[in-house]
């Protein structure tokens, strides 16, 4: 059965490296694109090296016909998830046909039949939903609920202290639900944009390289009276960390990259100001010192990173609280911005 819906869908996905993933879950996208009247896909490549962009054009290129039109976007340098983002937006905005709501999809994700059709159907019901985000599942087949509360000093300072009786004070995520409900944010993995909200917000902040970018935007959106709205009968497959090595806010292997830190930073000083953002530092690494230290004195380990403290005071507390705009990196001799 085609689902009405009025102006149609369009999907961004950002790639780097991630050609085989991309490819992997296109057809699944396809299958789901392809019960809507007007659908389209913009795949970004955010020049990934190792000629894994020319293999991601060669592999959309061969589904040609194979469903709603995919179209195949290179950036000239790898700006980021949110400058990739705004690459596909630029191409939206230019379309002869604008689509109801866009979906924003992790290049390690991959939709689950009817998942796009019922966000839609919670935007619809729900009109100050300006976002809408689903069930996220493991490949091992567990799940997690994908909608949170606005970081916030108590949140980050709670919850780093490994005191269940604290971090309940202020979580980071909201209860588990299986009706939709209201949260602050919900996972970049995938979250549909009411077009109206994407017209009111315009492009993501390019100043962030990855992370913390979509809880902006969901701010920013907020601010503008819009909602976010999680949709638990709406799932989404995602192999968290396959395209960062980052997850659940820390690593597989290794340091943390530095601009997790950055975005960290970026986010806590635009939208609450340096000294908030300073302060906020100062008490998560004394929460995280003091955490760490009730889990040796029982007897287990520390959960993070190899030099996790040492990293953060160095990039964040004592540090310039953020990177500056994609369009100066640009200008850098060289061209470009890679994560170190």
């Amino acid at each position: 059965m085609t689902y009405s819906a009025g102006g149609g869908i369009v999907v961004a996905i950002v790639s780097y490296g991630t050609s085989e993933l991309v490819l992997q879950a296109l057809p699944a996208l396809q299958e789901e694109l392809s019960h809507f009247p007007r659908a389209r896909t913009f795949v970004v490549d955010n020049a990934s090296p190792d000629n894994d962009g020319e293999a991601l054009a060669r592999g959309i290129a061969a589904m040609d016909g194979t469903g709603p039109e995919i179209t195949f976007l290179p950036s000239p340098i790898n700006g980021g998830f949110a400058a990739g983002n705004n690459v596909a937006f630029a191409a939206i905005r230019g379309m002869e046909w604008q689509p109801e709501a866009i979906l924003l999809l992790n290049p390690d994700a991959e939709v689950r039949p009817g998942s796009i059709r019922e966000m839609l159907r919670v935007m619809r019901e729900t009109p100050e939903a300006g976002f809408v985000g689903p069930r996220v599942e493991n490949p091992d087949g567990s799940s997690w609920i994908g909608a949170f509360n606005f970081p916030s000093m108590a949140g980050e300072i709670y919850g780093q202290l490994g005191l269940d009786i604290l971090a309940r004070r202020a979580r980071s995520t909201i209860p588990d639900s299986d009706v939709p409900v209201r949260a602050d944010w919900v996972t970049g993995t995938a979250v549909l944009i009411r077009h109206e909200t994407f017209k009111d917000l315009g492009d993501m902040d390019d100043g962030y390289f990855l992370y913390y970018e979509e809880v902006d935007y969901m701010l920013q959106g907020a601010r503008a009276g819009w909602q976010s709205w999680h949709a638990p009968d709406a799932r989404v497959v995602h192999i968290a960390g396959a395209a960062t090595g980052v997850q659940d806010r820390t690593v597989r292997k290794g340091r943390m990259p530095a601009y997790w830190f950055q975005a960290w930073a970026r986010y806590f000083a635009k939208n609450h100001g340096a000294g908030y953002a300073r302060a906020t530092a100062l008490g998560r690494i004394g929460a995280v010192w003091l955490g760490d230290l009730q889990r040796r004195l029982r007897g287990k380990g520390s959960p993070r990173p190899e030099g996790y403290l040492r990293d953060f005071a160095a990039r964040v507390a004592f540090a310039r609280l953020s990177p500056p705009p994609v369009s100066d990196r640009a200008r850098i001799p060289g061209g470009g911005y890679r994560p170190s």
